[in-house]
């Protein structure tokens, strides 16, 4: 972005589409590859559906509006035209598809050569309806020898294995909508969400050695596979921590009540409740009595909304499990759920830790933007950042900076997850 007088380059604009409304950020990656963030914007909507825009006029109107207070917020004193964004939805995976071509001996492989092969092979898709959003090679034979790279070498025949992200073109379609009526602004980058989300809390040998990424959301929870640092499998579920508040709410609650009790008194299974409790929560009819709830009902809850959600998930894990040494890493705004971590860990027997953007940030970053939810747009930035230096210097991958940050699990003791202590809504008995 055009920000003061500072290197544009480094000065960017990121927003994210989430169900829960936009998120905007403005911030300067600044040469250690820290983030810094400069302001940040919030506006809710109820338009954004499992990653589709469902009114594009509408939410153009609040992408103006809320890059503009992000303007005002920042600072900025000179023209921003570009921001970065991410592209997800439910009907996102990832299928493979091989070509095989004939070549001239005489005549080494270049990189045109694989790009012509790259499109001939997204054109394979062929299927209306269906977008492809990500291709990137697998594996390469020549004339039957499985090489680490073609370029430059020489053969008769070369066979690429491909690995495709696809999904409904209405998730670009809808989007692309939406910048037409925008007008003002331009798309600067837009990488996958699942993709971004990784890059910020994931390290590269994760997804060397190989992985699974797992960001729980309000209403989406998306399961990416990492080997060889290619995505190798995709999932978006249509459920996420929403889900689990609306269960308890069958507790006698309303969506407020039902989603402070989760956040204060949830666990993940009720073999983690240490001490039974009855909690009394005031009651949303006049002179109607208090509801009491039990902190073993609201584990009971939980736990099968957790199992239900995630058992298509635990299959496809034990299909991968020897591909997997690095374990599981489990992040988003839904993943501040207690024991979610112990969670997995019981139902899939493999390592498991929390995945934390905090190593991107800068060290005076205020604690609020280490919060999980932030996780993704942070790596939208990353990513944007990245593609810039691409195109203005020799390519290479962004790298978390080392700084020895605090992991989410210290986060939570120092006082992120807070803002229940005050309340008077909710007390145990």
């Amino acid at each position: 972005m055009y920000m003061r007088e500072k290197d544009e380059t480094n000065m960017l604009i990121a927003l994210d589409f989430a169900g829960t409304g936009l998120r905007a950020i403005s911030a300067e990656i600044q040469e250690d590859n820290a983030v810094r963030i400069i302001s940040d914007e919030l506006r809710k909507t109820e338009n954004i559906k499992y990653g589709i825009i469902e009114q594009p006029s509408g939410i153009a109107f609040n992408v103006t509006s809320v890059i503009k207070e992000l303007i005002n917020s920042s600072k900025i004193t000179k023209a921003v035209t570009r921001f970065s964004s991410a592209l997800g939805g439910r009907s996102m995976k990832v299928i493979s598809k091989s070509i095989t071509a004939q070549l001239n001996k005489s005549k080494p492989i270049d990189k045109n050569d694989i790009k012509a092969l790259t499109k001939e092979c997204e054109e394979l898709v062929g299927v209306e309806g269906v977008e492809v959003y990500d291709i990137k090679p697998v594996s390469y034979s020549l004339d039957g020898i499985e090489v680490i790279s073609p370029i430059k070498m020489y053969g008769s025949e070369i066979t690429i294995v491909f690995n495709l992200v696809v999904g409904s073109a209405l998730i670009k379609d809808q989007f692309q909508k939406l910048m037409d009526r925008i007008g003002t602004y331009k798309v600067e980058y837009l990488p996958l969400a699942a993709e971004a989300f990784a890059i910020a809390v994931t390290e590269e040998e994760d997804r060397k050695e190989g992985c699974v990424v797992i960001d729980m959301g309000y209403s989406k929870t998306t399961i990416t596979i990492y080997g060889n640092e290619i995505m190798q499998y995709l999932m978006v579920l249509p459920l996420g921590g929403n889900n689990i508040t609306k269960d308890i709410q069958s507790l006698g609650l309303n969506e407020v009540q039902a989603e402070k009790l989760k956040c204060k008194f949830g666990v993940s299974m009720e073999e983690f409740v240490e001490k039974p409790l009855k909690i009394s929560i005031p009651a949303t009819i006049p002179n109607e009595s208090n509801v009491f709830v039990k902190n073993t009902d609201l584990a009971m809850v939980i736990e099968a909304r957790l199992d239900e959600m995630f058992q298509p998930v635990f299959n496809i894990i034990e299909r991968y499990e020897s591909q997997l040494p690095n374990g599981i890493i489990v992040s988003g705004g839904a993943a501040k759920l207690s024991k979610i971590k112990e969670y997995f860990e019981i139902k899939t027997g493999m390592p498991v830790r929390y995945g934390d953007h905090s190593e991107w940030l800068t060290e005076d970053t205020p604690i609020k933007y280490h919060d999980l939810s932030y996780a993704q747009i942070i790596g939208n930035a990353v990513l944007a950042h990245d593609f810039r230096m691409k195109n203005k210097t020799v390519e290479q991958r962004p790298q978390k900076k080392k700084k020895g940050l605090s992991a989410i699990t210290d986060l939570i003791g120092q006082g992120l997850f807070r803002f229940f202590e005050d309340d008077t809504e909710l007390k145990n008995n």
